[in-house]
């Protein structure tokens, strides 16, 4: 008791105090001073739909103060760094929910690379330089050859021009989706894969119908796996390299988080310790591996999710699992409710199959939902993708709502009947790779189920409308040559292609405005990944990942929304990305 009224004393004295100052006249006293405060712009939060405001302030890392500019100066002290942004656009840094960072990075310092444009004269090109370059004993490995490409590859005559360029090096060319693969008969002869061999469960060898021979086409990972195998791994040292160049390439086009779509324990290695080195500017949500990677020495979900503690760093949050529901459209590997159309090997009604059925999808969820952990699901046909709500209907079930937010990642093609499903059983859209405007994949698909079928692709606006929460990601390097988010984001706004490849429009009924397109970059994504508590918006709480753009997106036309610019990117309140002068 005696300690007790002393401190009731000295409250009721302060509280007077208090008083006595305010009926003085008296200011109060001024608030702490912000670390830097960024002020005089056109700041979009993203906090509410088309909420925008003048000035904001910081300190360690995370806002505390977003309002006028009159406001946020009072925050001001000597040490505060002003940053006048003199009417230029700001917004919270972009969130990538589907990626492939450390592939896309080595590809681009380290592979034998070419665009998905690339014809079969330009591929055999490119090979011959590569192979020019190699020392005895290299791999040639790289890509990616576009989708339409697939059928013509797939002959002996095709083989034998790139075993003709190869100079006795194997070679490996993966396709713009990763999920097929064109190697060389080196390649061939060093996995072991012959006449005789035999197309392993969800895997396809392609062979000449005339003679038996493998063509070198092998689709989905089951197929190529032992090629994947015998490719000498890929060096500490580089992979190092490649994870602190993609932190600087993904820095420059303003992306401050990102979902990594498939991480084995190997590259879980080289994310942490690239964080642990200061040398990761972004948020990291890592989606674990669900079945061996080409190493077989590699563990796979089960040991990761085991593992998690010792796999996590500051930046780096492996909180999700990677499933493959099916494969893709134009390899005819993807499930849909509607046959594809004829063709010699799979007849009339060849629908695709998924990798698992009802009872086994949802046995793995609902196992993985009641850990806390939530699941990206690869499903691109609209078979697998019900496949994947019913199985999470399942898990609801069982498990009660809401449950983790699972993730459908692609989400291509969706029966109507589906699409208010996402919202009732707390399902992420996650639209990627940026085929929601007209490009060369996505021209592919018209030759396996017709072009109608396949205009009706990425249904977004319904998705949006009914209330579906929508996260937008690249699949660089697997959808998308580049991770830049300003194609994707003009695309959505006008379903055309933002450099004018090709002409038309894809389905443009789907086209949402620039207010709901920049959420799904922004707010959306970091929800799906489970940052919407910590980053996504500009609000006092969160992390200070913002960016500073060349333009206001808002006053020009939206067909040079791709013309965007990052003047600057900021992580956790600090600069890591300026643009060069």
């Amino acid at each position: 008791m005696q300690l007790k009224t002393p401190t009731l004393r000295h409250l009721v004295a302060g509280l007077f105090g208090v008083l006595a100052l305010a009926s003085a006249g008296a200011a109060p006293p001024k608030p702490q001073a912000a670390d830097l405060v960024v002020r005089n712009g056109q700041i979009r939060t993203m906090a509410r739909p088309a909420e925008q405001v003048q000035a904001f302030a910081v300190r360690d890392g995370r806002y505390v103060a977003v309002g006028s500019n009159a406001a946020i100066d009072r925050l001001v002290g000597p040490a505060t760094r002003v940053v006048d942004l003199a009417g230029a656009m700001v917004m919270p840094g972009i969130n990538d929910v589907h990626m492939h960072p450390l592939d896309g990075s080595y590809e681009d310092l380290f592979s034998c690379n070419f665009g998905p444009e690339s014809g079969l004269p330009q591929i055999l090109a490119r090979v011959t330089d590569c192979a020019s370059r190699a020392a005895p004993g290299d791999w040639i490995v790289g890509g990616a050859w576009g989708g339409a490409l697939l059928t013509k590859l797939s002959t002996p005559a095709a083989l034998a021009e790139l075993d003709r360029v190869s100079a006795g090096h194997p070679v490996v060319l993966r396709d713009d989706s990763f999920h097929n693969r064109w190697v060389n008969s080196a390649a061939l002869g060093l996995a072991g894969i012959t006449a005789t061999s035999v197309s392993p469960g969800n895997g396809v060898i392609e062979k000449d119908p005339a003679s038996g021979a493998p063509t070198g086409m092998l689709k989905e990972f089951a197929a190529f796996a032992t090629i994947e195998q015998a490719i000498p791994a890929r060096t500490e040292a580089r992979l190092a390299q490649a994870a602190a160049a993609a932190g600087a390439k993904l820095s420059a086009f303003g992306i401050t988080a990102v979902q990594d779509g498939y991480d084995n324990a190997a590259m879980l290695k080289v994310w942490r310790q690239t964080d642990l080195d200061g040398k990761l500017p972004l948020h990291m949500v890592a989606s674990l591996a669900s079945s061996p990677s080409a190493s077989p020495d590699d563990p796979a979900t089960l040991a990761l999710l085991d593992a998690r503690p010792g796999l996590a760093s500051p930046h780096l949050h492996p909180t999700f699992v990677k499933l493959f529901l099916d494969g893709v459209p134009p390899a005819r590997t993807a499930e849909f409710l509607s046959p594809y159309l004829p063709d010699q090997e799979h007849g009339a009604h060849f629908h695709g199959k998924s990798n698992y059925t009802r009872a086994q999808l949802a046995d793995w969820l609902t196992a993985l939902d009641r850990r806390g952990i939530a699941v990206k699901m690869h499903a691109t046909g609209d078979g697998s993708l019900r496949l994947a709500l019913d199985a999470i209907a399942d898990v609801r079930k069982r498990n009660g709502m809401p449950g983790q937010r699972h993730q459908i990642a692609h989400a291509s093609f969706i029966a109507d009947s589906d699409i208010g499903r996402f919202r009732q059983l707390n399902v992420t859209a996650d639209i990627s790779p940026m085929l929601w405007y007209p490009t060369g994949p996505g021209m592919a698909m018209n030759a396996v189920i017709g072009p109608e079928r396949a205009n009706h692709i990425f249904p977004v606006r319904s998705l949006v409308k009914a209330g579906a929460l929508v996260a937008g990601g690249s699949d660089w390097p697997a959808g998308q040559a580049t991770p830049d988010p300003w194609l994707g984001i003009e695309g959505l706004v006008t379903r055309r292609d933002p450099l004018g490849r090709i002409p038309g429009a894809l389905w443009p009924e789907q086209a949402v405005d620039l207010d709901t397109a920049l959420r799904i970059y922004t707010i959306n994504s970091a929800t799906a990944m489970g940052l919407g508590a910590t980053t996504g918006s500009i609000a006092p709480g969160k992390s200070a990942d913002f960016i500073v753009l060349n333009q206001n997106l808002y006053a020009v036309p939206v067909e040079r929304i791709h013309d965007t610019r990052v003047e600057q990117t900021y992580f956790q309140g600090r600069p890591v990305y300026i643009r060069p002068r």
